[in-house]
């Protein structure tokens, strides 16, 4: 999947000469979290709210007077981008790396959207099915010979008759591979059956077994 793919196009943008409160009462009307800052359709910054907060605990001078604030004086100037076309994992690295929460997409030098680690989580929330009636199954292989194992490990599940909502495959520290399923069913009983009578480890998730 593709930035273009998850972007969110109908974004509110400030200009550098913005005060505080224009930047503030953008960010509550809209219910976000990040505002680019535009001057001449060229980004230029973007504020978000921990800048926000910053920005009105120094609001005020020694003597209590209000200090005006401008968008362009609090913004994080030249900030990270990410273009449309790339794979939405780059965003992830970005965020992780970077220590940053959203990335404004560029596309031929003009602002198109931003991309938020809400989006991502939404993303992958779709991606495990967890956001339909579900339940999930850990299967723990060597990590040898994983691809063998994760093709059987499908195998076996699909012959109980229960519909796979996604799988997805992590490497734990010890070197072991962390086969994650996610079935469309509350009752992953059958599949995790199958799985241990052909000798596979199955993580206990807590499920409560059919009376």
């Amino acid at each position: 999947m593709l930035i273009k793919d998850i972007v969110q196009r109908d974004l509110a943008t400030v200009t550098p000469k913005a005060s505080l409160g224009e930047v503030l009462r953008i960010l509550n009307r809209n219910e976000v979290r990040h505002v680019p800052v535009v001057e001449d359709e060229r980004l230029v910054g973007i504020i978000s709210d921990r800048d926000i907060k910053a920005a009105l605990a120094l609001s005020l001078g020694p003597g209590g007077e209000p200090i005006h604030r401008t968008a362009g004086q609090i913004m994080t100037r030249d900030p990270e981008t990410i273009a449309p076309m790339v794979a939405v994992e780059a965003a992830a690295r970005i965020m992780v790396t970077k220590r940053i929460s959203a990335l404004p997409v560029i596309e031929q030098g003009r602002l198109t959207g931003i991309v938020t680690e809400t989006d991502l989580l939404r993303l992958l929330s779709h991606a495990m099915g967890a956001l339909e009636p579900s339940s999930r199954v850990d299967v723990i292989v060597p990590g040898a010979g994983s691809a063998v194992s994760v093709s059987d490990v499908i195998s076996l599940v699909e012959a109980t008759g229960i519909r796979i909502s996604s799988v997805m495959t992590w490497t734990m520290p010890a070197g072991t591979l962390d086969i994650v399923i996610r079935l469309a069913t509350i009752n992953p009983f059958p599949a995790v059956r199958a799985l241990e009578a052909k000798g596979y480890a199955v993580r206990d998730l807590g499920w409560e077994a059919p009376v």
